[in-house]
Protein backbone atom coordinates (compact mmCIF):
# COMPACT_ATOMS: atom_id res chain seq x y z
CA UNK A 1 0.00 0.00 0.00
CA UNK A 2 0.94 3.76 -0.71
CA UNK A 3 2.53 4.60 2.52
CA UNK A 4 2.29 8.65 3.79
CA UNK A 5 3.73 10.81 6.11
CA UNK A 6 2.16 11.73 9.56
CA UNK A 7 2.22 15.07 9.72
CA UNK A 8 5.39 16.44 11.80
CA UNK A 9 5.37 13.04 13.89
CA UNK A 10 8.36 11.45 11.91
CA UNK A 11 5.37 8.14 11.09
CA UNK A 12 4.35 7.48 8.36
CA UNK A 13 1.73 5.07 7.53
CA UNK A 14 -0.38 2.74 4.76
CA UNK A 15 -3.06 5.20 3.25
CA UNK A 16 -6.02 2.32 4.75
CA UNK A 17 -5.88 2.06 8.68
CA UNK A 18 -8.65 0.26 10.92
CA UNK A 19 -11.41 1.23 12.60
CA UNK A 20 -12.58 -0.32 15.45
CA UNK A 21 -15.58 0.30 16.23
CA UNK A 22 -17.34 -2.01 14.08
CA UNK A 23 -15.77 -5.32 15.68
CA UNK A 24 -17.95 -5.64 18.40
CA UNK A 25 -21.53 -8.28 19.42
CA UNK A 26 -23.43 -5.23 18.51
CA UNK A 27 -22.26 -5.39 14.57
CA UNK A 28 -22.23 -9.43 14.59
CA UNK A 29 -18.62 -9.63 14.72
CA UNK A 30 -17.90 -11.91 17.74
CA UNK A 31 -14.63 -12.03 19.71
CA UNK A 32 -13.47 -14.60 17.42
CA UNK A 33 -13.47 -13.29 14.19
CA UNK A 34 -12.14 -9.84 15.80
CA UNK A 35 -9.24 -11.31 16.53
CA UNK A 36 -9.02 -12.88 13.52
CA UNK A 37 -9.30 -9.93 11.88
CA UNK A 38 -6.70 -7.19 13.67
CA UNK A 39 -4.30 -10.07 13.14
CA UNK A 40 -4.91 -10.30 9.42
CA UNK A 41 -4.87 -6.33 9.41
CA UNK A 42 -1.92 -6.22 10.98
CA UNK A 43 0.15 -9.15 8.73
CA UNK A 44 -1.44 -7.39 6.11
CA UNK A 45 0.39 -4.20 6.56
CA UNK A 46 -2.29 -2.16 8.54
CA UNK A 47 -0.82 -0.46 11.35
CA UNK A 48 -2.82 2.23 12.73
CA UNK A 49 -5.77 1.20 14.77
CA UNK A 50 -8.23 3.16 16.15
CA UNK A 51 -11.12 3.02 19.02
CA UNK A 52 -12.55 4.85 21.44
CA UNK A 53 -13.52 3.98 24.76
CA UNK A 54 -17.28 4.46 24.86
CA UNK A 55 -17.04 1.84 21.86
CA UNK A 56 -19.81 -0.47 22.74
CA UNK A 57 -19.08 -0.21 26.41
CA UNK A 58 -15.01 -0.56 25.90
CA UNK A 59 -15.48 -3.68 23.78
CA UNK A 60 -13.76 -2.54 20.97
CA UNK A 61 -10.80 -1.28 23.12
CA UNK A 62 -11.00 -5.17 24.95
CA UNK A 63 -10.42 -6.80 21.62
CA UNK A 64 -7.78 -4.84 20.57
CA UNK A 65 -6.13 -5.05 23.40
CA UNK A 66 -6.15 -9.50 22.99
CA UNK A 67 -3.76 -8.54 20.28
CA UNK A 68 -2.30 -6.00 21.25
CA UNK A 69 -1.36 -7.75 24.12
CA UNK A 70 1.47 -10.00 21.78
CA UNK A 71 1.85 -7.24 19.56
CA UNK A 72 1.76 -3.66 20.63
CA UNK A 73 5.32 -3.17 18.59
CA UNK A 74 3.51 -3.67 15.52
CA UNK A 75 0.38 -1.89 16.36
CA UNK A 76 -0.59 2.27 16.29
CA UNK A 77 -3.06 2.34 18.79
CA UNK A 78 -4.94 5.60 19.00
CA UNK A 79 -8.59 5.89 21.39
CA UNK A 80 -10.60 8.60 22.02
CA UNK A 81 -11.94 10.16 25.11
CA UNK A 82 -15.11 11.66 25.52
CA UNK A 83 -15.30 13.25 28.82
CA UNK A 84 -14.92 16.55 28.61
CA UNK A 85 -13.21 17.53 31.73
CA UNK A 86 -9.57 16.84 33.36
CA UNK A 87 -11.03 14.00 36.08
CA UNK A 88 -13.14 12.10 33.75
CA UNK A 89 -10.34 12.05 31.18
CA UNK A 90 -7.97 10.59 33.47
CA UNK A 91 -10.22 8.33 34.81
CA UNK A 92 -11.21 7.41 30.98
CA UNK A 93 -7.53 6.89 30.06
CA UNK A 94 -7.10 4.58 33.10
CA UNK A 95 -9.54 2.31 31.78
CA UNK A 96 -8.51 2.54 27.82
CA UNK A 97 -4.89 1.60 29.15
CA UNK A 98 -6.63 -1.27 30.84
CA UNK A 99 -8.83 -2.90 28.69
CA UNK A 100 -5.70 -2.03 25.36
CA UNK A 101 -3.66 -3.90 27.64
CA UNK A 102 -0.80 -1.28 26.97
CA UNK A 103 1.35 1.01 29.54
CA UNK A 104 0.58 3.81 26.50
CA UNK A 105 -1.72 4.96 23.65
CA UNK A 106 -0.14 6.29 20.71
CA UNK A 107 -2.50 9.17 19.78
CA UNK A 108 -5.44 10.22 22.67
CA UNK A 109 -8.68 11.81 20.77
CA UNK A 110 -11.01 14.46 22.50
CA UNK A 111 -13.62 12.71 20.58
CA UNK A 112 -16.40 14.38 18.56
CA UNK A 113 -16.31 17.67 19.55
CA UNK A 114 -18.86 19.54 17.89
CA UNK A 115 -19.28 23.18 18.86
CA UNK A 116 -17.50 26.14 20.50
CA UNK A 117 -18.96 25.73 23.73
CA UNK A 118 -17.50 21.75 23.54
CA UNK A 119 -14.36 22.89 22.25
CA UNK A 120 -14.42 25.95 25.33
CA UNK A 121 -15.00 22.91 27.64
CA UNK A 122 -11.43 21.10 26.35
CA UNK A 123 -9.57 24.09 26.58
CA UNK A 124 -10.12 26.03 29.37
CA UNK A 125 -9.20 25.66 32.69
CA UNK A 126 -9.86 22.29 34.39
CA UNK A 127 -10.62 20.72 30.72
CA UNK A 128 -9.79 17.17 29.29
CA UNK A 129 -6.84 18.84 27.24
CA UNK A 130 -5.17 19.58 30.44
CA UNK A 131 -5.00 15.82 31.48
CA UNK A 132 -3.81 14.98 27.68
CA UNK A 133 -0.54 17.72 28.40
CA UNK A 134 0.20 15.93 31.88
CA UNK A 135 -0.81 12.48 29.79
CA UNK A 136 1.87 12.97 27.53
CA UNK A 137 4.40 14.00 29.82
CA UNK A 138 4.38 11.11 31.95
CA UNK A 139 4.67 8.85 29.24
CA UNK A 140 0.64 7.51 29.15
CA UNK A 141 0.72 9.55 25.50
CA UNK A 142 2.15 10.16 22.68
CA UNK A 143 0.62 12.42 20.65
CA UNK A 144 -2.81 14.25 21.34
CA UNK A 145 -5.54 14.73 19.02
CA UNK A 146 -9.14 16.13 18.15
CA UNK A 147 -12.09 14.23 16.01
CA UNK A 148 -15.06 16.47 14.37
CA UNK A 149 -17.67 15.13 12.33
CA UNK A 150 -20.26 17.80 11.76
CA UNK A 151 -18.51 21.90 11.61
CA UNK A 152 -14.90 22.73 10.25
CA UNK A 153 -15.00 25.69 12.14
CA UNK A 154 -14.69 24.23 14.69
CA UNK A 155 -11.47 21.74 14.49
CA UNK A 156 -10.11 25.02 12.40
CA UNK A 157 -9.93 27.18 15.92
CA UNK A 158 -9.21 24.11 17.82
CA UNK A 159 -5.82 24.34 15.73
CA UNK A 160 -5.59 28.02 16.66
CA UNK A 161 -6.03 27.42 20.29
CA UNK A 162 -3.52 24.41 20.82
CA UNK A 163 -0.60 22.41 18.19
CA UNK A 164 -3.05 19.35 18.15
CA UNK A 165 -0.55 16.24 16.43
CA UNK A 166 -3.62 15.04 14.33
CA UNK A 167 -7.32 15.57 13.38
CA UNK A 168 -9.75 12.61 12.67
CA UNK A 169 -12.79 13.98 10.32
CA UNK A 170 -15.58 13.54 7.95
CA UNK A 171 -14.06 12.50 4.50
CA UNK A 172 -16.46 10.83 2.53
CA UNK A 173 -17.57 11.76 -1.02
CA UNK A 174 -20.90 12.82 0.55
CA UNK A 175 -19.07 15.34 3.16
CA UNK A 176 -17.48 17.32 0.14
CA UNK A 177 -20.83 19.43 -0.37
CA UNK A 178 -22.12 20.46 3.29
CA UNK A 179 -19.94 21.31 5.75
CA UNK A 180 -16.95 20.42 4.04
CA UNK A 181 -13.71 19.87 5.61
CA UNK A 182 -11.93 18.73 2.64
CA UNK A 183 -12.53 22.36 1.29
CA UNK A 184 -12.72 24.61 4.57
CA UNK A 185 -10.54 22.34 7.17
CA UNK A 186 -7.73 20.37 5.00
CA UNK A 187 -6.03 23.57 3.92
CA UNK A 188 -5.27 25.02 7.10
CA UNK A 189 -3.94 21.53 9.01
CA UNK A 190 -1.60 21.36 5.96
CA UNK A 191 -0.35 24.58 6.32
CA UNK A 192 -0.03 23.87 10.25
CA UNK A 193 1.70 20.10 9.41
CA UNK A 194 -1.03 18.74 11.22
CA UNK A 195 -1.76 15.34 10.59
CA UNK A 196 -5.41 14.00 9.02
CA UNK A 197 -7.29 11.22 9.25
CA UNK A 198 -10.40 10.72 7.16
CA UNK A 199 -13.46 8.94 8.72
CA UNK A 200 -16.63 8.56 7.55
CA UNK A 201 -15.39 7.06 4.14
CA UNK A 202 -18.08 4.94 3.47
CA UNK A 203 -20.60 6.95 5.39
CA UNK A 204 -21.95 4.84 7.84
CA UNK A 205 -22.61 2.14 5.01
CA UNK A 206 -24.33 4.13 2.66
CA UNK A 207 -21.50 4.38 -0.09
CA UNK A 208 -21.06 0.60 0.67
CA UNK A 209 -22.37 -0.32 -3.32
CA UNK A 210 -19.75 2.22 -4.28
CA UNK A 211 -17.41 1.60 -2.14
CA UNK A 212 -14.31 1.08 -4.62
CA UNK A 213 -14.93 4.55 -5.76
CA UNK A 214 -15.40 6.10 -2.06
CA UNK A 215 -12.39 4.57 -1.18
CA UNK A 216 -10.42 5.80 -3.98
CA UNK A 217 -11.99 9.22 -3.74
CA UNK A 218 -11.09 10.01 -0.10
CA UNK A 219 -7.75 7.89 -0.93
CA UNK A 220 -7.10 10.82 -3.84
CA UNK A 221 -7.11 13.36 -0.95
CA UNK A 222 -3.95 14.98 0.21
CA UNK A 223 -5.13 13.00 3.88
CA UNK A 224 -2.49 11.19 5.92
CA UNK A 225 -4.83 8.34 6.40
CA UNK A 226 -8.40 6.74 6.25
CA UNK A 227 -9.96 4.71 8.59
CA UNK A 228 -12.67 2.18 7.59
CA UNK A 229 -14.64 -0.13 9.79
CA UNK A 230 -14.65 -2.90 9.04
CA UNK A 231 -17.18 -5.92 11.22
CA UNK A 232 -16.46 -8.96 8.90
CA UNK A 233 -13.00 -10.28 7.02
CA UNK A 234 -14.70 -9.86 3.87
CA UNK A 235 -14.86 -6.18 3.62
CA UNK A 236 -11.55 -6.23 5.70
CA UNK A 237 -10.20 -8.20 2.06
CA UNK A 238 -12.08 -5.99 -0.04
CA UNK A 239 -10.59 -2.61 1.34
CA UNK A 240 -7.17 -4.05 1.46
CA UNK A 241 -7.79 -5.07 -2.46
CA UNK A 242 -8.69 -1.21 -3.23
CA UNK A 243 -5.84 0.17 -1.11
CA UNK A 244 -2.99 -1.94 -2.66
CA UNK A 245 -4.56 -1.22 -6.10
CA UNK A 246 -5.09 2.12 -5.70
CA UNK A 247 -5.46 4.47 -8.32
CA UNK A 248 -6.37 8.26 -8.05
CA UNK A 249 -9.39 9.13 -9.71
CA UNK A 250 -9.31 11.22 -12.66
CA UNK A 251 -11.34 14.41 -13.64
CA UNK A 252 -13.87 12.28 -15.12
CA UNK A 253 -14.35 9.48 -12.77
CA UNK A 254 -14.56 12.12 -9.84
CA UNK A 255 -17.32 14.00 -12.17
CA UNK A 256 -19.26 10.60 -12.31
CA UNK A 257 -19.10 9.93 -9.19
CA UNK A 258 -20.70 13.36 -8.06
CA UNK A 259 -23.38 12.94 -9.91
CA UNK A 260 -24.52 9.74 -8.77
CA UNK A 261 -24.09 10.47 -5.36
CA UNK A 262 -25.52 14.16 -5.42
CA UNK A 263 -29.12 12.90 -4.51
CA UNK A 264 -27.92 11.31 -1.53
CA UNK A 265 -26.85 14.47 0.20
CA UNK A 266 -29.29 15.00 2.79
CA UNK A 267 -29.93 15.06 6.39
CA UNK A 268 -30.83 12.06 6.40
CA UNK A 269 -28.11 10.55 4.74
CA UNK A 270 -25.60 12.51 6.68
CA UNK A 271 -26.90 12.23 10.39
CA UNK A 272 -23.64 13.60 11.56
CA UNK A 273 -23.94 17.27 10.08
CA UNK A 274 -27.95 17.41 10.98
CA UNK A 275 -29.35 19.48 13.80
CA UNK A 276 -30.53 16.47 15.54
CA UNK A 277 -28.53 12.61 14.76
CA UNK A 278 -31.90 10.95 15.94
CA UNK A 279 -33.91 12.58 13.71
CA UNK A 280 -32.07 14.50 10.76
CA UNK A 281 -34.35 16.20 9.14
CA UNK A 282 -32.48 19.92 8.51
CA UNK A 283 -28.68 20.43 8.01
CA UNK A 284 -26.97 22.02 11.29
CA UNK A 285 -26.13 25.71 11.70
CA UNK A 286 -22.53 27.25 11.23
CA UNK A 287 -22.04 28.91 14.53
Amino acid sequence: MEERAFGKTGEKFPILSFGGQRIVEGHGCTEAEAIKMLNYAIDNGIRYYDTAWLYSAGQSEERIGKVARLRRREMWIATKVRARDKAGAKKQLEESLRRLQTDHVDEWRMHDVWSMNELDQITGPGGALEEAIEARREGYVRYISISGHSNPAVQIEALNRFPFDSVLCAMSVLDRFILSFADEFLPVAKAKGTAVIGMKILGLGRLAPLYEKALRYSFSLPIDTAIIGMESMEQLRMNLAVAENFRPLNDIERLELFREILPMVTPESLPWKSNNWAQPVTWKNRE
